[in-house]
């Protein structure tokens, strides 16, 4: 008995076959959305450079990425770096200090189990622009306690964000997707 195939098979396979010899000739996939898939020999994402953050949601969804230190589905918690220093009872991932003017504004990379810089020194109740961009490869969050910042920044996300030193002593900031394993930071007065 002789079997045949829908026609949307033979659909499917020109289609991946015409893909295939794209590649093998160096062409590359139209893009539409901002980005090549090679450039110079360099593997690029496709779609735009960056995704703005968004306000995080106050429910459980904190919780799809697994419980504290163990999100990642271990058996054994996530370890604190090497480095870390501890600030007001919390545990912090050191990736550099910085000194900011009241006004001023500082990029802020959060990556995967810490903020860079880290600790921002600062006059009291100076007020600071962050840059940040997540340059981890999970989403990420900013949540500064008191002053009403709660944002959810997924890959290759960028945005500003205004924070405010406190008028003394520390205010730590975390990620509350990481924060368990170090990815906190602190608004420090000088």
């Amino acid at each position: 008995m002789r079997r045949r195939h829908h026609p949307r098979y033979a659909i499917v396979l020109t289609f991946a076959l015409a893909l295939v010899l794209s590649a093998c000739e160096g062409g590359s996939p139209a893009n539409t959305a901002g980005g090549s898939a090679t450039s110079g020999g360099t593997t690029r994402l496709l779609g735009p450079d960056s995704f703005p953050c968004s306000q995080a949601p106050h429910d459980l969804s904190y919780q799809r990425y697994g419980v504290g230190r163990m999100r990642r589905g271990g058996l054994e918690p996530e370890e604190l770096e090497k480095h870390h220093v501890v600030i007001a009872g919390e545990a912090i991932n050191l990736h550099g200090k910085a000194r900011v003017a009241d006004g001023g504004t500082i990029e802020m990379e959060m990556d995967d189990d810490y903020f860079e810089p880290s600790i921002l020194v600062g006059a009291p109740g100076a007020t600071v622009t962050l840059e940040l961009e997540n340059d981890g490869v999970r989403a990420h969050n900013l949540f500064v306690p008191g002053q009403d910042i709660d944002l959810r920044c997924g890959v290759r996300a960028r945005d500003d964000v205004e924070v405010t030193f406190p008028t003394s002593g520390v205010l730590v900031f975390r990620c509350r997707y990481t924060a368990t394993s170090g990815m906190r930071g602190a608004l420090r007065v000088a």
